[in-house]
């Protein structure tokens, strides 16, 4: 998905961010060692690769990329900015907990998050978001809409949510047979109804949070064992 140059082309933000969720790092040289170790570390926190409350190990990690410690540390430092990481008492860091009302609380605040962009969305032009699915498609104009609306703080936390909850899509895909139907109701939604189905939408993600965190607990329990 074009993802970054859709963010680059938005008229009223100008963030030197990707607009897919997660992606919420400063600009830097390609090949940069902190960058290669951020992009990783994201990537396998957010699929729920570390098991929750787990340490990730500075030395294990830089071997893994080939890297000195110095930019997976300064990497971890910048995750558990996002949230993404938790930082021990003696100084290390941990792969977050999963705490079911945390969560609930996170997809409750994403959608009073959107409901800021209802009464004025801006939605992409066409043919601008290349997507698989209606589910991606789906973030991508939630994305557009926030940072349309000029207010780098509001859009900034929207990513830094999305990057939080990225780690239970897996967990949503296995609970709910039904996300490509839900995604594509909800893309052709009038302004009417738009409100309501975000409101549906997010509902049952809050009342099945537990149900998310047993589903991605266990992912992560079986990626362990294999």
């Amino acid at each position: 998905m074009r993802l970054h140059s859709l963010c680059a082309s938005a008229k009223s933000v100008r963030l030197p961010i990707s607009c897919a969720p997660g992606n919420y790092a400063p600009m830097t040289r390609a090949r940069d060692p902190f960058q290669h170790a951020l992009d990783s570390l994201r990537s396998r926190l957010t699929a729920g690769r570390y098991r929750a409350g787990r340490p990730i190990v500075i030395a294990d990690e830089a071997r893994r990329l080939s890297l000195s410690t110095t930019p997976v540390r300064e990497a971890l430092c910048w995750l558990g900015g996002e949230g993404l990481v938790e930082r021990g008492g003696a100084g290390g860091f941990f792969a977050p907990r999963l705490e079911a009302a945390l969560v609930a609380r996170r997809y409750e605040l994403r959608r009073l998050y959107l409901l800021c962009a209802h009464d004025r969305p801006v939605d992409p032009p066409e043919g601008l978001i290349d997507a698989d699915t209606a589910v991606v498609r789906l973030q991508a104009v939630w994305a557009w809409r926030l940072g349309a609306l000029g207010d780098a703080a509001l859009f900034d936390a929207f990513l830094r949510l999305q990057g939080q909850l990225a780690r239970f899509r897996a967990a949503e895909a296995r609970l709910f047979p039904d996300l490509e139907g839900e995604a594509e109701t909800l893309l052709n939604a009038s302004a009417e109804t738009e409100s309501s189905l975000l409101a549906r939408y997010h509902a049952r993600r809050v009342a099945a949070a537990p149900l998310l965190v047993l589903s991605a607990e266990g992912a992560e329990i079986d990626e362990d064992e294999a």
